[in-house]
């Protein structure tokens, strides 16, 4: 459990928005303007569309029964989103001045390892709990489209990049951080869910269905703001 624990954890927001603000600063530090916008707005809206899916859940019950589906899980899809165009950005820097065909193996490779890696962290996400195999699968897939579509921007761009050791220090420093998440991410969509439904319990997935009492912060009442924020 505790090899599951350090998996999941990798898709924290703790390692992946750090991981994907490095990836904006090093297109930004190589003037790759256009490439730097696209990746902000494909990874942003990942993180927005599991975020909306999870909320809508929580504050409204909307999901598919069937599937126990609540909502694309945010670790699955971060992970699967940052890591493939981490490896990948490395590689390409790594083969810039090997042959085409083999940079091409080595860029692969990378897309390989990086899109294994996320799957490990969405089968980690099932293995804590945390998630249903179809939110995790979902969340996986949507993360994975968002950097196939950057990828695939990268390479018609083809307008590379100077050297920078900042992703590489990053992606080695954030996989040494410790398992806990800094930030409960899920307690602030409870919180802007139940803001916006205009409701005070939230819906569950054991019962498919709103809770029996009141959503309670897990915190002492001197943090709590708004109603349902814990600060």
């Amino acid at each position: 459990m505790v090899w599951w624990s350090h998996l999941s954890a990798l898709g924290g927001l703790n390692v992946t928005a750090l991981l994907a603000l490095a990836i904006g600063a090093w297109l930004v530090g190589a003037r790759s303007w256009r490439l730097a916008l696209a990746w902000c707005l494909l990874f942003g809206a990942a993180l927005a569309l599991s975020a909306a899916s999870q909320m809508a859940f929580i504050g409204w019950g909307v999901g598919i029964r069937s599937l126990a589906f609540t909502g694309f899980s945010g670790h699955a899809a971060r992970a699967a989103a940052v890591f493939p165009v981490a490896l990948y950005l490395l590689a390409d820097r790594g083969g810039a001045r090997r042959a085409d065909g083999v940079r091409d193996r080595w860029h692969y490779l990378a897309l390989l390892s990086g899109a294994l890696l996320a799957v490990a962290v969405a089968l980690a996400r099932v293995k804590v709990g945390a998630h249903t195999p179809s939110e995790a699968v979902a969340g996986c897939l949507l993360g994975l489209g968002a950097a196939g579509l950057f990828v695939a921007r990268t390479r018609a761009a083809r307008d590379f990049f100077s050297p920078q050791p900042l992703l590489l220090g990053l992606l080695a420093a954030t996989i040494l951080l410790p398992v806990a998440d800094p930030l409960d991410a899920h307690q602030w969509l409870t919180a802007a869910a139940l803001k916006l439904s205009g409701r005070d319990r939230v819906y569950l997935r054991e019962q498919w269905g709103p809770a029996q009492g009141p959503y309670v912060p897990p915190c002492a009442s001197a943090r709590v703001r708004f109603d349902y924020l814990c600060t």
